[in-house]
């Protein structure tokens, strides 16, 4: 039996965790199995994300960070809040890994699922032929359709949160909650300041939302394992449901915010892109470059481009009202 982990700074975001209440609490959620080994994978830039190999079969650990790690207002909860909405993702589509059980290891939320095999579609994008992502986007945009079917009764993300009555509700609460992180981080900018400002003009807009969706909330090539090759090549799985919520599909970022090829509208039987309220669109894309700029600071980065890009929102914004 052995553990295997990334070596970490004290100051990371993610931290190891302990070996011991490791191996008792896999053990314990895999009875009548001989676990062999924990290796940690460096994927996921949130969970800690590790392969356990027994003597039946391969499965996925993941781990929260520790309970006193700050993390932004949109991030809090996310694993509870994924126990809450697993059994919803994993029956809706069977790209989507089953879950085997939640649990804790060390005061840390953690669970399983069934092992994958596959590659990261996005370590190799850039490998394959136009053909092949083309075709991959293709699928994705099927399985965004079949996720975006499904149809809920609030607003919001899966408890612990509470659902809110009206989407216009959800979105500003999302907004005054990263205007505070911006505050805590001292990133409050002019850009950040006007957005908060101007998107409640907009309330009227966003409550033409009237059904909450099931949105998968993080879907990209970063979450997509595939399999196969050229006219054979196929998407997997759909992994790292985490940030899954109810509101409309428009929301569901990778959409809108840096664009899809056509290949993704042609799976998903719409461009809802082109034909979706351009205001919302705004409100949506606004909210994220915030989350962009409160994210470089965990990643040491410059935030001066997603201020360019709110700025922009906000002066569309500005020419609409």
């Amino acid at each position: 039996m052995q553990v295997r982990q990334i070596e970490r700074s004290s100051t990371d975001f993610q931290q190891p965790v302990d070996e011991a209440a490791a191996v008792r609490a896999v053990a314990d959620a895999l009875p009548g199995r001989s676990v062999r080994e924990i290796v940690e994978l460096d994927s996921g830039l949130f969970n800690n994300t590790y392969r356990v190999g027994t003597d039946d079969g391969t499965f996925v650990l993941k781990v929260a960070p520790r309970a006193e790690t700050p993390v932004y207002f949109v991030e809090r909860h996310l694993m509870e809040r994924e126990r809450t909405i697993a059994p919803r993702l994993a029956a809706v589509h069977p790209l989507v890994p089953g879950y085997l059980g939640f649990f804790e290891i060390d005061g840390r939320h953690a669970f399983l699922q069934h092992f994958v095999p596959g590659r990261l579609w996005h370590a190799v994008e850039a490998s394959l032929t136009d053909a092949e992502n083309a075709e991959l986007w293709r699928q994705l945009g099927e399985f965004a359709r079949t996720v975006h079917s499904v149809e809920g009764d609030r607003f919001g993300y899966p408890e612990p949160f509470v659902g809110a009555p009206t989407w216009a509700e959800f979105i500003a609460r999302n907004v005054e909650g990263l205007a505070d992180d911006c505050r805590r981080l001292d990133r409050m900018h002019p850009e950040v300041e006007e957005f908060v400002r101007i998107f409640p003009r907009f309330r009227e807009r966003l409550d033409e939302v009237t059904t909450p969706h099931l949105l998968h909330g993080d879907l990209w090539p970063r979450n997509v394992l595939i399999d196969g090759e050229g006219a054979a090549i196929r998407i997997a799985a759909v992994i790292d449901g985490e940030r899954a919520f109810w509101g409309d599909p428009l929301a569901d970022w990778v959409l809108i915010l840096y664009g899809v090829p056509a290949a993704f509208w042609d799976g998903y039987g719409e461009d809802l892109a082109a034909s979706g309220d351009p205001v919302r669109i705004d409100v949506y894309k606004g909210m994220n470059f915030m989350l962009n700029i409160v994210e470089a600071e965990r990643f040491g980065a410059s935030d001066d481009e997603p201020r360019r890009w709110l700025a922009a929102v906000n002066d569309r914004l500005r020419r609409r009202h």
